[in-house]
């Protein structure tokens, strides 16, 4: 036993397995390392320790991979301290090393241990259409989801025609007109009139929108001075940027105003409004 192997308190692996009459080139550098390590019941990060080389180094050594080691000259130097280290013969190990790993490179040529263990290999192309049946079933999968939520929105009720659009500043001065016929005209006739004649007529430019009892946006614009809206139902609600820009009508005689000027309102009962006029002095 060499005068290093008394030193360390370990026996060289060469050793044993030249008494065993067992052929230990049959094993990859790397292999030696970790079973004269394992050997002596050292864990990677106790052999990190006490070599002071780093763990992932140490790892990248036994698994053959300079991929994961630095510069050549200080891969080599750690190579030896750690071959000294486990009481193997350094200058064998690193020969070694360097026969099966093209360090230039870093591709480790295939040992006989290596080339076993590498039989287990998928054929080629297996997993190329393991990732093109994934692809597809994805694929499958997204459009599936789609069409579930089609069939969900489907089934939504259909949203307001226009927004609270009286709080928008967009509007264009400078637009012509419409004229009081053309606003009846679009309007829908209610299955119920009011019973007195209610006209919303704008004295200045404001923006005026007009709701049913449900919600629903009957009218949405920007009115000029002069133009009008006459209530044809019950249950309408207004909405004005400036509220006494609209003067109320009830049958023909001006009874107020929507409500005071500059002031915004929103979703205000038509007739409550009418009554709150009427009621001012």
């Amino acid at each position: 036993m060499s005068s290093q192997a008394m030193s360390t308190g370990f026996v060289p692996v060469d050793a044993v397995f030249a008494d065993e009459g067992v052929d230990i080139l049959q094993l990859s550098a790397g292999d030696r390392l970790r079973d004269a390590r394992e050997k002596a019941g050292l864990s990677l990060d106790e052999a990190a320790t006490q070599t002071r080389i780093r763990k992932d180094y140490l790892e990248a050594i036994e698994t053959m991979d300079p991929r994961g080691l630095p510069a050549r000259a200080y891969a080599i130097g750690y190579l030896r301290t750690y071959a000294s280290f486990l009481a193997l013969d350094s200058i064998v190990i690193v020969d070694q090393f360097k026969r099966e790993v093209d360090t230039e490179t870093g591709r480790a040529q295939p040992t006989a241990a290596a080339q076993t263990r590498r039989e287990i290999k998928l054929p080629r192309g297996v997993f190329g259409a393991v990732m093109i049946l994934a692809s597809v079933a994805a694929v499958a999968f997204w459009y599936a989801e789609q069409a579930g939520n089609d069939t969900g929105l489907s089934n939504l009720p259909s949203p307001p025609d226009a927004a609270p659009a009286w709080a928008r500043e967009d509007f264009a001065a400078n637009r012509e007109p419409i004229s009081v016929a053309d606003i009846w005209s679009d309007l829908p006739l209610g299955s119920a009139t009011v019973a007195q004649d209610v006209i919303m007529r704008a004295t200045a430019p404001t923006w005026f929108e007009v709701r049913d009892a449900s919600g629903r946006v009957l009218f949405a614009r920007e009115l000029a001075a002069g133009e009008a809206y006459r209530a044809q139902e019950d249950g309408l609600t207004v909405s004005a940027r400036d509220a006494g820009a609209i003067q109320l009508e009830v049958d023909g005689e001006i009874v107020g105003s929507l409500g005071e000027d500059g002031l915004s309102v929103e979703n205000q009962p038509v007739l409550a409004q009418v009554e709150t006029a009427q009621g001012e002095p």
